[in-house]
């Protein structure tokens, strides 16, 4: 009876460890992930129920009893409710192909979908994830009972093993919320340091590191598929005079606003990036010259217009100068960083020639300023 328990323990050990390095792998948060990772999630928690079966403690010549149910229980609260059901369905189904159609086989599958069922309502219950797996373990340690009762002619032989199985089955319920709240943890502090290696700490955008990155890629894909690609090269005209009247507080309030500013007026799709300091920049997705431009002005027009809230209760307002290139327009194909340095120049143009405008490469060697 132990030898097997261990063998179940090390068989939840392997299956968990697998499931952490998958939701790594494919960034799989809590508290639900999409209907579709729940349908793979219910597969793959379906075959971890039916390895469990294997491992099973033998009742009399026609029943076992297992620890199956506990993939339910896990895939309810860790995965969604559809990962519970898909999970209870997989296992019933794989019963009754293992060990053939009996009316022992047909009771378990009914117990397996019903406890799946249940989990739709546990998945999403506003309790605690170990108040969730000691509920259901225990709703579904019943459900098994009554199903045993009606499967054994002996109630000494039941009542023999039942106390061990149902103990076994609450320590395998807490060792495997342990187990699955280490994984996730861990697996939340690996998503929180990578968020942090791409992510501007004071705005959310991405930095400079991650904007370089996307580039690249974006770049590869335009040439692959022949598309367009716009780069937005942004700067805040005279910021120094921002932090030095009202403070580097209020400098950050600014940074802030402005870079959600962008975001609301970019494409969902596109990618808004603050490369350091007063600069921030914009990939503008499959966009060629004319959309670019007037992308670009629309930004401009609206942080002119925008009252910027600082700490003090005040406000100010300010103006940005942008640079506008367009791939292939405007670099050179075999050369990523060329695309950077025409958006840069064309900024630097934009500067120079007054500020508060937009300055759009006409083709490779001219800027237009407007």
């Amino acid at each position: 009876m132990f030898s097997t328990f261990f063998i179940n323990i090390c068989v939840m050990i392997t299956f968990m460890y697998v499931s952490g390095i998958i939701a790594k792998f494919y960034s799989i948060r809590l508290p639900f992930p999409s209907l579709r990772v729940q349908l793979i999630g219910g597969l793959l928690f379906g075959i971890y129920g039916t390895v469990l079966m294997n491992y099973s403690f033998p009742l009399n010549e026609t029943t076992i009893v297992d620890l199956r149910h506990l993939a339910i229980v896990t895939a309810a609260v860790y995965m969604g409710g559809l990962a519970s059901v898909f999970t209870g369905l997989m296992i019933s189904v794989l019963r009754i192909l293992m060990f053939g159609i009996s009316s022992s086989a047909i009771d378990a599958g009914f117990v397996m979908t019903l406890i799946g069922l249940s989990g739709v309502y546990f998945a999403y219950a506003p309790w605690s994830r170990l108040t969730k797996i000691i509920t259901m373990n225990l709703l579904g340690m019943t459900l098994i009972f009554i199903i045993l009762m009606l499967n054994t002619d002996s109630m000494n032989s039941l009542m023999k093993i039942y106390p061990l199985q149902m103990t076994i089955s609450f320590a395998g319920g807490l060792f495997i919320y342990f187990i699955a709240e280490f994984i996730n943890k861990s697996n939340e502090m690996l998503f929180l340091l990578e968020k942090r290696a791409s992510t501007d700490h004071l705005t959310n955008l991405s930095n400079r590191r991650q904007f370089e990155k996307s580039l690249q890629l974006e770049l590869q894909r335009a040439r692959d598929y022949q598309q367009k690609l716009s780069l937005l090269a942004i700067d805040i005209d005279r910021f120094k005079k921002v932090n030095d009247t009202y403070g580097h507080s209020a400098g950050d309030a600014v940074l802030k606003q402005l870079g959600q500013l962008l975001v609301e007026h970019a494409r969902s799709a596109d990618i808004v990036s603050r490369n350091g300091g007063e600069e921030f920049a914009i990939l503008l997705l499959d966009c060629g010259h004319r959309q670019a431009v007037a992308t670009a002005e629309s930004i401009r027009q609206a942080v002119e217009k925008y009252h910027f809230a600082l700490p003090d209760g005040h406000t100010t307002r300010l103006t940005i100068s942008i640079g506008v290139a367009v791939y292939p327009d405007h670099c050179d194909d075999h050369d990523d960083d060329d695309f950077f340095e025409q958006a840069d120049r064309a900024l630097y143009e934009a500067k120079n020639t007054g500020r508060n405008r937009v300055c759009a490469l006409t083709f490779r060697s001219l800027p237009l300023t407007l």
